[in-house]
């Protein structure tokens, strides 16, 4: 009886604690945006179950909200994906969308890193298995600049990205202008962040992604969009 007794008091005690946090029972949380809120990899994956209609990123401790993007993103995001998927459809390597959350490992002192970007390559196996949620060796991350997110994506989530072994090569890609940089590990320097190489690509060229052995022409990543639209815009005002 005293043995149940402590249970109990062990369980009441850890339920007062998850009240304390996200405010579950009254479900008052979901009215708290909370980004940029320090927290621990359980509190992350409890805030993820409990609110499963909203996609947070988890780096370096602390939430991040991530919100819906304008048109102009959703279709690079849409083209850079299905260019992806042409090219490598006949290899070992698979394409995943923004939906695929990404784990970038651990840090050394212990963190992980977890990430939506806007497509992820992967040649792992174990990351293409049935019913897999999480991709766990990323070769190569494309992330859509908006302004709510540059200064991350270019920040804390780049450096995550560069720490994470597996990724070889990052892509960002400019959703205003025809404009992608590439960065890839400089294999001589591997853990070298500052050693990593840089390419950019504008309109008319191929992009090249060495890690994948593929090229993307610039066409491609911005089909269907029209900047003299946003040219003549500019000059009417």
């Amino acid at each position: 009886m005293l043995y149940w007794q402590r249970e109990m008091s062990r369980f009441e005690s850890r339920e007062e604690k998850s009240m304390a946090m996200f405010s579950r029972h009254n479900r008052s949380f979901e009215e708290t945006d909370w980004t940029g809120k320090p927290m621990s990899e359980e509190e992350y994956h409890e805030l993820e179950e409990i609110s499963p209609e909203r996609k947070y990123e988890y780096i370096k401790g602390v939430a991040y909200m991530l919100s819906g993007g304008s048109i102009e993103h959703d279709q690079i995001t849409y083209n850079t994906r299905v260019a992806l998927t042409r090219r490598l459809r006949a290899g070992p390597c698979r394409v995943f969308g923004a939906d695929v959350q990404v784990l970038l490992g651990q840090k050394k002192n212990g963190k992980a890193h977890f990430v939506y970007p806007d497509a992820t390559v992967s040649c792992n196996a174990a990351d293409q298995r049935r019913g897999n949620t999480l991709v766990e060796n990323p070769r190569v991350v494309v992330e859509v600049l908006s302004p709510s997110t540059e200064a991350r994506d270019r920040g804390i989530k780049f450096k995550a990205y560069q720490r994470c072994p597996t990724i070889q090569e990052i892509v960002l890609v400019n959703q205003y202008v025809p404009y992608v940089e590439v960065w890839q590990r400089n294999d001589e320097q591997p853990d070298n962040p500052k050693a990593w190489h840089y390419r950019h690509y504008g309109p008319g060229e191929e992009i090249e992604l060495f890690s994948l052995n593929i090229r993307l022409a610039m066409a491609e990543i911005y089909q269907d969009l029209d900047f003299a639209e946003d040219e003549e815009e500019d000059d009417e005002e």
